[in-house]
């Protein structure tokens, strides 16, 4: 998978490329937080997908929208159904957020959690 990090920089490629958004991080040392996009190229996507393409990113957004707001069940059912899309190419980070869902379900979040992800690196 090609990530890309920072949201101008997947506004100049979205017109060549799928981007979906990953991950939002916050990184010690920083001053804000970024935004990691996962960049397919359109020609890696299998044929048989094409006709689904749309649905299947916006239901990758959705997901990632709803992931912020705590509705689990959502996420758990999209994920389900993201499997294996792009001929794979983001199970990897899809069973990760499935791994992290199940552990957040069972979480006491405080009511400030926006789910950026906080990286401290001494």
């Amino acid at each position: 998978m090609k990530v890309i990090f920072g949201k101008e920089v997947a506004s100049a490629v979205d017109s060549r490329m799928t981007v979906l958004e990953l991950d939002t991080f916050f990184q010690a040392g920083l001053k804000n937080p970024v935004t990691a996009y996962a960049v397919l190229e359109n020609t890696s996507i299998p044929v048989m997908e094409i006709p689904h393409m749309e649905k299947s990113v916006e239901l990758h957004n959705t997901m990632m929208a709803e992931y912020r707001q705590q509705n689990w069940n959502y996420c758990e059912q999209a994920l389900e159904h993201l499997l294996g899309k792009w001929s794979g190419e983001l199970d990897s980070f899809y069973t990760e957020l499935a791994e992290r869902v199940a552990k957040l379900k069972t979480a006491k979040l405080p009511d400030d959690w926006t789910g950026i992800v906080i990286n401290n690196l001494t």
